[in-house]
Protein backbone atom coordinates (compact mmCIF):
# COMPACT_ATOMS: atom_id res chain seq x y z
CA UNK A 1 0.00 0.00 0.00
CA UNK A 2 1.27 3.47 -0.85
CA UNK A 3 -0.18 6.95 -0.64
CA UNK A 4 0.19 9.54 -3.39
CA UNK A 5 -0.49 13.27 -3.37
CA UNK A 6 -0.52 15.90 -6.10
CA UNK A 7 -0.51 19.68 -5.60
CA UNK A 8 0.08 22.71 -7.79
CA UNK A 9 1.92 24.90 -5.26
CA UNK A 10 1.19 28.20 -7.10
CA UNK A 11 4.87 28.86 -7.65
CA UNK A 12 5.97 32.17 -6.21
CA UNK A 13 2.37 33.32 -5.91
CA UNK A 14 1.14 35.45 -3.04
CA UNK A 15 2.66 34.92 0.42
CA UNK A 16 4.93 31.96 -0.37
CA UNK A 17 6.80 32.25 2.93
CA UNK A 18 3.53 32.11 4.87
CA UNK A 19 2.08 29.32 2.71
CA UNK A 20 5.15 27.09 2.97
CA UNK A 21 4.51 25.91 6.57
CA UNK A 22 0.86 25.19 5.66
CA UNK A 23 2.01 22.87 2.86
CA UNK A 24 4.48 21.17 5.17
CA UNK A 25 1.89 20.72 7.92
CA UNK A 26 -0.56 19.06 5.52
CA UNK A 27 2.15 16.69 4.28
CA UNK A 28 2.89 15.71 7.87
CA UNK A 29 -0.81 15.00 8.38
CA UNK A 30 -1.17 13.00 5.16
CA UNK A 31 2.18 11.15 5.38
CA UNK A 32 2.30 10.32 1.64
CA UNK A 33 4.92 8.14 -0.02
CA UNK A 34 4.88 10.13 -3.28
CA UNK A 35 4.20 13.85 -3.71
CA UNK A 36 3.91 15.37 -7.17
CA UNK A 37 4.36 19.16 -7.22
CA UNK A 38 3.71 21.57 -10.08
CA UNK A 39 4.70 25.23 -10.59
CA UNK A 40 7.93 24.68 -8.67
CA UNK A 41 10.57 27.40 -9.04
CA UNK A 42 14.31 26.90 -8.73
CA UNK A 43 17.15 29.38 -9.03
CA UNK A 44 20.67 28.26 -8.29
CA UNK A 45 20.64 26.24 -5.08
CA UNK A 46 17.25 27.63 -4.01
CA UNK A 47 14.38 25.30 -4.88
CA UNK A 48 10.82 25.39 -3.58
CA UNK A 49 10.62 21.57 -3.57
CA UNK A 50 13.73 21.39 -1.38
CA UNK A 51 12.18 23.97 0.95
CA UNK A 52 9.04 21.87 1.29
CA UNK A 53 11.00 18.64 1.82
CA UNK A 54 13.34 20.20 4.37
CA UNK A 55 13.22 18.17 7.61
CA UNK A 56 10.38 15.96 6.30
CA UNK A 57 12.65 13.13 5.16
CA UNK A 58 11.81 13.14 1.45
CA UNK A 59 14.11 12.56 -1.49
CA UNK A 60 13.64 15.26 -4.16
CA UNK A 61 13.77 15.03 -7.95
CA UNK A 62 13.25 18.22 -9.94
CA UNK A 63 12.28 18.63 -13.61
CA UNK A 64 12.56 22.10 -15.17
CA UNK A 65 10.04 23.00 -17.84
CA UNK A 66 10.93 26.56 -18.87
CA UNK A 67 13.46 29.23 -17.93
CA UNK A 68 12.60 32.81 -17.02
CA UNK A 69 14.64 35.89 -17.96
CA UNK A 70 16.33 35.88 -14.54
CA UNK A 71 17.57 32.29 -15.17
CA UNK A 72 15.11 30.85 -12.67
CA UNK A 73 13.30 27.74 -13.88
CA UNK A 74 9.74 26.62 -13.30
CA UNK A 75 8.83 22.96 -13.47
CA UNK A 76 7.66 19.85 -11.64
CA UNK A 77 9.06 17.95 -8.69
CA UNK A 78 8.69 14.61 -6.95
CA UNK A 79 9.09 14.11 -3.22
CA UNK A 80 9.58 10.42 -2.41
CA UNK A 81 9.97 8.53 0.87
CA UNK A 82 12.10 5.91 -0.86
CA UNK A 83 15.20 6.79 -2.87
CA UNK A 84 14.66 7.65 -6.54
CA UNK A 85 16.62 5.04 -8.50
CA UNK A 86 16.67 7.13 -11.66
CA UNK A 87 14.68 9.84 -13.37
CA UNK A 88 14.55 11.74 -16.61
CA UNK A 89 12.99 14.98 -17.78
CA UNK A 90 11.07 14.72 -21.05
CA UNK A 91 9.67 17.69 -23.00
CA UNK A 92 5.97 17.59 -23.79
CA UNK A 93 4.60 18.62 -27.19
CA UNK A 94 4.13 22.41 -26.95
CA UNK A 95 4.07 23.80 -30.49
CA UNK A 96 4.24 27.59 -30.25
CA UNK A 97 3.39 27.84 -26.52
CA UNK A 98 5.25 27.90 -23.20
CA UNK A 99 7.45 24.78 -22.78
CA UNK A 100 6.15 21.98 -20.55
CA UNK A 101 7.79 18.79 -19.31
CA UNK A 102 7.12 15.51 -17.52
CA UNK A 103 9.32 14.06 -14.79
CA UNK A 104 9.57 10.26 -15.17
CA UNK A 105 11.03 8.61 -12.05
CA UNK A 106 11.66 5.01 -11.01
CA UNK A 107 11.03 4.41 -7.30
CA UNK A 108 11.23 0.75 -6.36
CA UNK A 109 8.72 -1.09 -8.56
CA UNK A 110 6.73 2.07 -9.30
CA UNK A 111 7.10 4.56 -12.14
CA UNK A 112 5.99 8.04 -11.08
CA UNK A 113 5.13 10.69 -13.66
CA UNK A 114 4.72 14.32 -12.59
CA UNK A 115 3.51 16.93 -15.07
CA UNK A 116 1.65 20.16 -15.74
CA UNK A 117 -0.14 20.58 -19.06
CA UNK A 118 -0.68 23.72 -21.13
CA UNK A 119 -3.30 25.85 -19.39
CA UNK A 120 -5.04 28.03 -21.97
CA UNK A 121 -8.60 26.84 -22.71
CA UNK A 122 -8.18 27.46 -26.45
CA UNK A 123 -5.25 25.03 -26.63
CA UNK A 124 -7.20 21.83 -26.07
CA UNK A 125 -5.64 20.43 -29.26
CA UNK A 126 -2.18 20.82 -27.68
CA UNK A 127 -3.31 19.10 -24.48
CA UNK A 128 -4.63 16.28 -26.65
CA UNK A 129 -1.11 15.82 -28.05
CA UNK A 130 0.29 15.96 -24.52
CA UNK A 131 -2.02 13.29 -23.08
CA UNK A 132 -1.18 10.99 -25.99
CA UNK A 133 2.48 11.43 -25.11
CA UNK A 134 1.75 10.63 -21.44
CA UNK A 135 -0.30 7.54 -22.31
CA UNK A 136 2.49 6.23 -24.54
CA UNK A 137 5.02 6.91 -21.79
CA UNK A 138 2.92 5.01 -19.24
CA UNK A 139 2.43 2.13 -21.67
CA UNK A 140 6.19 1.93 -22.11
CA UNK A 141 6.52 1.11 -18.40
CA UNK A 142 3.89 -1.63 -18.43
CA UNK A 143 6.09 -3.88 -16.29
CA UNK A 144 5.77 -1.40 -13.42
CA UNK A 145 2.87 0.11 -11.60
CA UNK A 146 2.55 3.65 -12.98
CA UNK A 147 1.10 6.67 -11.17
CA UNK A 148 0.61 10.01 -12.91
CA UNK A 149 0.42 13.08 -10.67
CA UNK A 150 -0.50 16.24 -12.46
CA UNK A 151 -2.27 19.49 -13.04
CA UNK A 152 -3.81 18.65 -16.40
CA UNK A 153 -5.69 21.95 -16.80
CA UNK A 154 -8.80 20.24 -18.15
CA UNK A 155 -12.04 19.03 -16.60
CA UNK A 156 -13.13 15.35 -16.70
CA UNK A 157 -15.67 15.94 -19.48
CA UNK A 158 -13.13 17.37 -21.95
CA UNK A 159 -11.97 15.32 -24.92
CA UNK A 160 -8.40 15.13 -23.67
CA UNK A 161 -9.29 13.81 -20.21
CA UNK A 162 -11.95 11.40 -21.46
CA UNK A 163 -9.35 10.00 -23.89
CA UNK A 164 -6.67 9.67 -21.21
CA UNK A 165 -9.09 8.16 -18.66
CA UNK A 166 -9.88 5.49 -21.25
CA UNK A 167 -6.24 4.39 -21.05
CA UNK A 168 -5.33 5.11 -17.43
CA UNK A 169 -7.49 4.81 -14.32
CA UNK A 170 -8.73 8.10 -12.86
CA UNK A 171 -8.34 7.69 -9.10
CA UNK A 172 -11.17 10.13 -8.31
CA UNK A 173 -13.59 8.14 -10.46
CA UNK A 174 -12.62 5.03 -8.44
CA UNK A 175 -12.46 6.31 -4.88
CA UNK A 176 -13.54 9.94 -4.76
CA UNK A 177 -16.84 11.43 -3.63
CA UNK A 178 -18.57 14.43 -5.20
CA UNK A 179 -17.24 16.70 -7.94
CA UNK A 180 -13.74 16.97 -6.46
CA UNK A 181 -13.15 20.52 -7.67
CA UNK A 182 -9.49 21.43 -7.24
CA UNK A 183 -9.62 24.91 -8.77
CA UNK A 184 -12.61 26.72 -7.35
CA UNK A 185 -13.82 30.15 -6.19
CA UNK A 186 -14.26 28.53 -2.76
CA UNK A 187 -10.52 29.17 -2.47
CA UNK A 188 -10.00 32.94 -2.21
CA UNK A 189 -6.67 32.71 -4.01
CA UNK A 190 -8.40 31.23 -7.08
CA UNK A 191 -11.46 33.48 -6.91
CA UNK A 192 -9.78 36.42 -8.61
CA UNK A 193 -9.30 34.32 -11.77
CA UNK A 194 -13.11 34.43 -12.24
CA UNK A 195 -13.17 30.85 -13.52
CA UNK A 196 -15.83 28.20 -12.81
CA UNK A 197 -15.11 25.46 -10.28
CA UNK A 198 -13.43 22.52 -12.01
CA UNK A 199 -11.50 19.34 -11.26
CA UNK A 200 -8.22 19.83 -13.09
CA UNK A 201 -5.70 18.09 -10.79
CA UNK A 202 -5.46 14.31 -11.15
CA UNK A 203 -3.98 11.07 -9.96
CA UNK A 204 -4.13 8.41 -12.67
CA UNK A 205 -2.73 4.90 -12.59
CA UNK A 206 -1.96 1.78 -14.58
CA UNK A 207 -1.07 -1.52 -12.93
CA UNK A 208 -2.13 -0.13 -9.53
CA UNK A 209 -5.49 -0.08 -7.71
CA UNK A 210 -6.69 3.33 -6.64
CA UNK A 211 -8.53 3.21 -3.34
CA UNK A 212 -9.88 6.01 -1.14
CA UNK A 213 -9.32 9.39 -2.82
CA UNK A 214 -10.09 12.82 -1.42
CA UNK A 215 -9.17 16.49 -1.64
CA UNK A 216 -6.26 17.82 0.42
CA UNK A 217 -4.82 21.25 1.28
CA UNK A 218 -8.37 22.56 1.62
CA UNK A 219 -8.11 24.22 5.04
CA UNK A 220 -7.59 27.98 5.22
CA UNK A 221 -5.85 29.69 8.10
CA UNK A 222 -7.10 33.04 9.37
CA UNK A 223 -4.47 35.78 9.30
CA UNK A 224 -4.54 39.52 9.86
CA UNK A 225 -4.87 39.87 6.08
CA UNK A 226 -7.72 37.37 5.79
CA UNK A 227 -7.90 33.62 5.12
CA UNK A 228 -4.76 32.01 3.73
CA UNK A 229 -4.76 28.69 1.85
CA UNK A 230 -1.67 26.57 1.13
CA UNK A 231 -2.12 27.23 -2.63
CA UNK A 232 -4.64 28.54 -5.14
CA UNK A 233 -5.32 24.86 -5.99
CA UNK A 234 -6.60 22.14 -3.73
CA UNK A 235 -4.61 18.92 -3.92
CA UNK A 236 -5.61 15.27 -4.27
CA UNK A 237 -4.55 12.33 -2.07
CA UNK A 238 -5.08 8.67 -2.97
CA UNK A 239 -4.25 5.31 -1.40
CA UNK A 240 -2.81 2.86 -3.92
CA UNK A 241 -2.42 -0.91 -3.86
CA UNK A 242 -0.65 -3.28 -6.23
CA UNK A 243 -2.64 -4.89 -9.03
CA UNK A 244 -4.89 -3.40 -11.73
CA UNK A 245 -8.16 -1.70 -10.92
CA UNK A 246 -11.24 -3.90 -10.89
CA UNK A 247 -14.66 -2.18 -11.14
CA UNK A 248 -16.83 -2.70 -8.01
CA UNK A 249 -19.39 -4.80 -9.90
CA UNK A 250 -16.82 -6.98 -11.66
CA UNK A 251 -16.66 -10.60 -10.47
CA UNK A 252 -13.69 -11.56 -8.38
CA UNK A 253 -11.14 -13.71 -10.22
CA UNK A 254 -11.67 -17.43 -9.78
CA UNK A 255 -9.04 -19.15 -7.67
CA UNK A 256 -7.45 -22.22 -9.22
Amino acid sequence: MARAVTLNIWGRGSAWRRRLPLIRDELVRLAPDFVGLQEVWRKGSRCQAEQIADALGYHVAYAPAHTAHNRATQGNALLSRAPVARYEVLPLPTPGVEPRSVLCAEVGSTTVLVTHLTWEWEYAHIRQEQVRFLAELAAGHAGHGVVLLGDLNAAPDTDEIRWLAGRMQDAWACGGDGPGHTYTPANRHARKAREPARRIDYILTTGLRAGHTELAFTTSHLTARGPLWPSDHFGVVCDLASGPHRPPDAPAPTER
